[in-house]
């Protein structure tokens, strides 16, 4: 039998519901004149209008209104306004059964209606199995059936048989899915795949489990195990065509069922359901275990790269006092050979009044020892880590298969050259490997003597490859993220396709010749303004003169009355729990109601073992700990409810809900309009399992770390986040946040710091329609692009590096068309593409084009922020919020002394989702209780204006118990408003 539940109360009620907005009630329930003369046919007021509720019912929602129904008053006065009747008179409606009978048999005569019968059964239950293979959504199911009987004129049936015929729809599509896939599969290959579920040799755990396992820190034994995992899994032989056909959510939804499930409950299953979610856990596992790879390897050749220059700086330090007095001794020989010069004398004599020349010679001879080449010491590098790519490389070049565009043919035959060296027995590498991959500054040091140092060669070779993996220039077969970038892109027929049938979903014209035209003039124009107001000194804030040019900096704008009255808001606020405050936010929202299981899609029983274990994600606690923590639940029941409940997409989910109350209070209205916002990035130190698989940022300081990048609108709710490495750039995923952050949040203009700043954000944002206003620092070393001749513009000549290539632009308009829609419409993430094109070498056209375009809207920008201090002072105050929620963000996380100490993407981001929740339900909990505080301050007679509103914050935690034991329900909520009372005022209190 199929489950029973596979909707929410919620989604039933919604599904049945009547409608209660205006547009609705106008859309659905305006009669027309067939349907007066219809209704007209009813004697009495109280049977018209009902007759009428019964037509507009069955039209939509599409079915019948129950006996004794309570029927929503909109409902009911919009209906009996288009007949004239007091609303009043339904309470008589269908006083005797008789008439209600009668009744519903006219609408079936004269409206075609019937009631739902075994035959529709039938019929609809075969028409619904193709819905439900396009979907894993029981919901859109459910609405796909109820359009269906309103199509058909049928009478829907109740809620049981609705639900139970959605369900059967969705276990049919979830067997032909398996069969699907099934038949895809040899015996053999389905004897691999159970075989999988045996422990695997020398361990406790499964084969697929040991498979799934992420590599640990770079090196050679890491990389061993990992290909190790791979060639297990590809000697099942699944070929990656095998989920063709079937829809990418169900895909998705057997790999995360997969991911979840043990062997024990693999087994348990059917023959066909597991073999369908194994095979599709395996394709998705070599897929992963592929990006790793290759991020295995990027940072192992980095790793050698930063300890060559930890180890020059450490030379350089251990030498520094040698290193000074060489530069004194040349300083006074330099003085002593000057005045010989000037006054005639002898400059050997010279000389020897400064150092006798024996020691000269000796000086001379430790000056030769300490001078280093002003590159890097290739040579040693190699020489330093040759063992260990000699135990690395041949694993990573027989592990993958490499493709790349024309312009690296070169490098892809000298791997197939060096992968052939290592299969053989030879001990030197052949003359006639490829080495026009080579460049300049390397060549030195392979090409020595008239021959190839074959450890130099090697390490080159390895250290390009990684430069054009990064780029997108050479990409790897059976990899998501290491794929070609016009494969990720969408495809040319169909978006030749999509701009046949209409607009493109950018911002820009479809042209490049209007594009150009309409920017020349708008650069003509600001240029022209700048250079007036600059000779005329009316620059407010900002000295243009010559090459110099400086913005001063803001001057802090918050009067003293807004920061007292801060205080006595915060004053007035409830003391509560964290877990407290969560329950409220959840009653509030139903946050918790978003975390459904993967499989059901149903939510938890207990709303509060979910929200501990979020919680257990923000603080930072860990399971374990908050098991020892809480009251609620066992370890076991966080550990099952956080492997089947929590997942990216219910951050999401609830993380919309949490935001579009806090959006919509009245007094977050006072902290911004809505439209603008801002991004940064908060570094968390990397600790224990995490700190082997971690990059280094030598400007952030000298441990691993992991960046959490959120997005905060311009009334502090933070919207997006998302889990980052240190080693990336900020940039990249600047209008991620922006696009894929399923909230309400509507921005309009956007704020960064100098780390999202690049020409290819700027770019990108214009194409998007998104207002780009970042803080640039450095800004005098930025130089500006122009469509004509500096010459015409002298007061900014010396800041004009040249004029923008318009016909790269022109030549490259509809690839860059095609690119803004393919991120716009999500066929590839922005961060993804964004990270290849700025890798690409500099003969890429797209990359080079987007630049060209970026140039143009960065120096627009440029001269408006000259121009407008109010574009200032609001870029510094939304970035001035994000800071501030990062302080809120570090006294929630502080378990572990903030240390991150997963080791996996997914669950590294499970962290930096449930931090973000939990700040976002203090941010709009903070903010419903400062505005009470705000209506009881003044109805006890304080006037404060409205313009002091916009300076608060609901960023204070001092009034939260973030640490402690974590209990629920201890602290009910007094008084009959459904909120806590607010806290005496602190006179009261002293008096």
């Amino acid at each position: 039998m199929p489950r029973r539940r596979v909707l929410t109360d919620a989604q039933t009620t919604a599904l049945f519901a009547l409608p209660t907005s205006e547009a609705d009630l106008i859309r659905h329930y305006t009669l027309g004149p067939g349907d007066l003369a219809a209704i007209a046919t009813r004697r009495r007021p109280h049977n018209r209008l009902g007759f009428a509720l019964q037509l507009c019912a069955l039209r939509y929602p599409g079915r019948l209104v129950r006996p004794g129904e309570l029927v929503p008053s909109a409902v009911v006065a919009f209906l009996a306004g288009q007949l004239d009747i007091d609303p009043g008179a339904l309470a008589d409606y269908a006083a005797r059964a008789p008439t209600r009978y009668d009744q519903l048999d006219a609408l079936h005569e004269a409206f075609g209606f019937r009631t739902f019968s075994r035959p529709d059964h039938r019929e609809l239950s075969a028409w619904l199995v193709p819905v439900a293979l396009a979907t894993v959504s029981a919901a859109t199911v459910a609405e796909a059936l109820m359009a269906e009987l309103r199509r058909r004129r049928v009478a829907a049936p109740g809620p049981t048989t609705v639900e139970r015929m959605v369900a059967t729809a969705l276990l049919q599509a979830e067997r032909h899915a398996a069969a699907k896939l099934g038949g895809a599969l040899s015996p053999g290959q389905r004897a691999a795949l159970d075989a999988l579920l045996d422990n695997h040799q020398g361990t406790a755990v499964s084969s697929l489990a040991w498979a799934r396992q992420p590599p640990g820190a770079p090196g050679h034994r890491s990389m061993a195990r990992l290909v190790d995992q791979l060639r297990l899994l590809r000697q099942v032989g699944v070929a990656p065509t095998a989920t063709d056909g079937v829809h990418a959510d169900r895909v998705r939804q057997l790999a995360r069922e997969g991911s979840r499930l043990t062997a024990q409950h693999l087994r348990a299953l059917g023959p066909s359901r597991r073999h369908a979610t194994l095979a599709v856990t395996v394709l998705d596992t070599m897929a992963r275990l592929t990006d790793e790879g290759i991020g295995l390897f990027d940072r192992l050749v980095g790793r050698m790269f930063r300890r060559a220059e930890r180890r020059a700086s450490a030379d350089l330090q251990a030498n520094a006092r040698s290193l000074n007095d060489k530069v004194r001794l040349l300083a006074r020989l330099g003085d002593a050979l000057i005045e010989a010069r000037e006054t005639g004398a002898d400059a050997f004599a010279a000389v020897g009044t400064v150092i006798p020349w024996d020691r000269l010679a000796e000086v001379v001879g430790e000056a030769k020892g300490l001078t280093r080449g002003d590159g890097p010491d290739y040579l040693a590098l190699a020489a330093a880590n040759h063992a260990l790519l000699r135990r690395v490389g041949p694993l990573f070049l027989d592990a993958f298969v490499f493709q790349g565009v024309a312009a690296v043919a070169g490098l892809l035959r000298a791997v197939a050259a060096l992968r052939a060296f290592y299969a053989g027995s030879r001990r030197a590498l052949p003359k006639d490997i490829p080495t026009g991959f080579i460049r300049r500054g390397w060549r030195a040091a392979v090409f020595r003597d008239g021959a190839i140092d074959g450890q130099a060669y090697e390490l080159c070779l390895f250290a390009e490859l990684r430069d054009r993996l990064r780029a997108g220039d050479v990409w790897v077969a059976g990899s998501r993220q290491y794929r070609a970038v016009e494969d990720q892109l969408i495809p040319v027929p169909l978006f030749s396709e999509m701009r046949a049938a209409g607009p493109l979903p950018v911002a820009v014209p479809d042209d490049a010749a209007r594009y150009l035209r309409d920017r020349a003039d708008l650069l003509e124009t600001r240029l022209r303004e700048v250079c007036e107001k600059a000779a005329q000194d009316r620059l407010v804030d900002v000295r243009l003169s010559g090459d110099t040019l400086r913005v001063s900096p803001l001057q802090a704008a918050t009067p003293e009355e807004a920061e007292r009255l801060a205080d006595r808001v915060y004053a007035r606020l409830p003391r509560v729990r964290v877990t407290d405050l969560l329950d409220e936010v959840d009653a509030w929202t139903g946050a918790a109601d978003c975390f459904t299981h993967l499989r059901t899609g149903l939510p938890a029983g207990d709303r509060r073992v979910v929200l501990t274990a979020v919680l257990a994600d923000a603080t930072n606690l860990g399971l374990t700990r908050m098991a020892e923590a809480c009251s609620v639940a066992s370890y076991r029941q966080l550990a099952w409810t956080a492997g089947w409940h929590v997942s990216e997409d219910a951050y999401g989910r609830a993380l919309a809900r949490i935001v579009a109350a806090q959006q919509a209070q009245p007094l977050a209205a006072h902290f911004g309009a809505g439209t603008a916002s801002s991004s940064d990035g908060q570094h968390f130190p990397l600790g224990g399992r995490g700190e082997v698989t971690g990059a280094v940022n030598p400007h952030k300081g000298s441990g691993p770390a992991l960046s959490f990048y959120t997005h905060v609108s311009d009334r502090y709710a933070p919207y997006h986040t998302k889990a980052i490495s240190v080693a990336e750039g900020e940039a990249a995923h600047v209008i991620d946040g922006l696009l894929y952050h399923g909230t309400e949040a509507g921005t309009a203009v956007h704020h960064v710091d100098g780390g999202g700043v690049s020409d290819h954000v700027f770019a990108l944002c214009h194409f998007l329609g998104f207002r780009f206003a970042p803080r640039i620092p450095n800004l005098h070393d930025r130089r500006l692009y122009t469509m004509g001749p500096a010459a015409a513009w002298p007061t900014l000549a010396p800041f004009i590096a040249g004029r923008v290539d318009e016909a790269l632009v022109r030549a490259h308009w509809d690839d860059l068309l095609r690119l803004a829609t393919s991120v716009r419409t999500g066929t590839v993430p922005a961060s993804l593409v964004l990270k290849r094109l700025g890798s690409y070498p500099r003969q890429n056209g797209l990359a080079l084009a987007l630049r060209e375009v970026g140039r143009i809207e960065r120096t627009l920008f440029t001269l408006e922020w000259l121009q407008d201090p109010a574009l200032r002072r609001q870029a510094t105050a939304e970035l001035n919020k994000g800071e501030s929620r990062n302080g809120l963000a570090r006294a929630v996380c502080f378990h572990r002394l903030g240390r991150i100490r997963d080791r996996t993407p997914e669950n590294q981001q499970h962290r930096a989702g449930g931090l973000n929740l939990v700040v976002a339900a203090i941010i709009l909990w903070n903010t419903v209780y400062m505005g009470r505080a705000m209506d009881a301050l003044r109805a006890g007679g304080e006037r404060i204006p409205d313009k002091l509103l916009g300076h608060l914050a609901p960023l204070g935690w001092q009034h939260i118990n973030l640490t402690g034991d974590y209990l629920w329900g201890a602290d009910q909520i007094a008084g009959t408003s459904g909120y806590r009372p607010l806290r005496a005022p602190a006179e009261l209190l002293a008096a």
